[in-house]
C-alpha cells in the first residue's frame, strides 16, 4: 500500500489529466513507488525527494534495457507531481538518437518517379514537383511558395528563385537536366486560365498543400514497392545525399539547400546503415 502522503498527491496530481495520459502516468508513478519501496525499504515522500533518488531510478531504468523514450516518459510524471508541490527537482532525461533519415538509392528514385508518370498536366505537375523536392533540394513550404515568375529555364540551364526560405531568406538554386525538362513539360500543359501565379496547382486550380504532396508521395511510394518511409523531407535529403555523392562539397550544398550554419549541412555526411556495413566488413 502506498502512504497516504504519496496517494494523496498522486491523486490531485492525476486529476489534471485525461484518458491516455493519465493512464500513462498512473502505471508510471505506481512503478516508481514500487521501486522506491523495494530499494529503500521505505514509501516515497514527495516533499522530500531529490533528484539524487530519481537519478538513481533512471539509471536502473537504463540497466534494465528500457530505451531511451521509455525512461523518459517514466521521468516526465515524477517531474509534474513535484511541479504540481512548487518543487523543481532538475533531473536529465536520457538523449534519445535520432535514426538516421534513409536517402533513396537510384532505383527507388527512379522508381518514384515512374510511378507518377502520365500524359494529364497533373501528371506532369507531380514529376515536376517530385523533380523539384528530389533534385534541387527544395523544402515542402518552398516547393509550394513557388510562383510562375520563380522558374528561369534557358536551353542549357535553369534555376529556382527561393522567396521564402528558412529564415525568410532568399536564394537561387541550380537546376538538373531532368528538373528543368519536366518543369517545362509541366509549364507548356499548366491550365492557362487558372487565376494564381503560384506554379503548383490543384485539379480545382488552387495552390496545392501540404498533405496534398504527402499524400501523393506516399501512393507514389506505396506503387513503386519501396519499403521507406517516404516523406518530402526524404526527398530533399536523397539530394544532398546523392549531391555529396557526386562530389559536391559541403559549403556548397550548405548555399543550395540554405543552411544558414555549415555544422546544419554535415548531418548528411552520415553515412546510411548500408553504407556502414560496406565500411567495417573487412575490418
Amino acid at each position: 500500500m502506498l502512504s497516504t502522503d504519496w496517494q494523496s498527491c498522486v491523486t490531485s496530481f492525476l486529476d489534471e489529466y485525461e484518458g491516455i495520459t493519465r493512464r500513462r502516468y498512473t502505471d508510471a508513478l505506481a512503478e516508481f513507488a514500487t521501486w522506491y519501496q523495494a530499494t529503500y525499504d521505505a514509501l516515497p515522500e514527495p516533499a522530500l525527494l531529490t533528484a539524487e533518488e530519481l537519478r538513481e531510478y533512471r539509471n536502473h531504468l537504463v540497466a534494465q534495457g528500457h530505451k531511451a523514450a521509455t525512461v523518459n516518459l517514466r521521468l516526465a510524471p515524477l517531474r509534474g507531481l513535484l511541479r504540481s508541490m512548487g518543487r523543481n527537482v532538475k533531473v536529465k532525461g536520457v538523449k534519445q538518437v535520432k535514426p538516421a533519415i534513409e536517402a533513396l538509392d537510384g532505383r527507388e528514385l527512379g522508381r518514384l518517379l515512374a510511378a507518377v508518370e502520365g500524359h494529364d498536366w497533373q501528371d506532369l505537375r507531380n514529376i515536376a514537383l517530385l523533380n523539384l523536392l528530389a533534385r534541387a533540394g527544395l523544402r515542402l513550404s518552398e516547393t509550394l511558395a513557388l510562383k510562375l515568375d520563380d522558374v528561369t529555364l534557358n536551353d542549357r540551364s535553369g534555376s529556382l528563385l527561393v522567396r521564402q526560405g528558412k529564415g525568410k531568406k532568399e536564394r537561387t538554386v541550380a537546376l538538373a537536366k531532368e528538373a528543368r525538362a519536366a518543369l517545362r513539360a509541366y509549364l507548356e500543359v499548366r491550365p492557362k486560365m487558372a487565376q494564381t501565379e503560384v506554379l503548383f496547382i490543384s485539379r480545382s486550380w488552387q495552390p496545392l498543400g501540404a498533405r496534398d504532396i504527402q499524400r501523393l508521395i506516399t501512393e507514389a511510394s506505396r506503387r513503386a514497392g519501396i519499403q521507406k518511409t517516404v516523406t518530402p523531407h526524404t526527398l530533399r535529403h536523397t539530394f544532398a545525399t546523392r549531391f555529396l555523392q557526386n562530389g559536391g562539397d559541403v559549403a556548397t550544398l550548405a548555399s543550395l539547400l540554405g543552411h544558414t550554419n555549415v555544422v546544419t549541412t554535415t548531418r548528411y555526411l552520415h553515412p546510411n546503415a548500408s553504407r556502414v556495413q560496406e565500411m567495417v566488413e573487412g575490418l
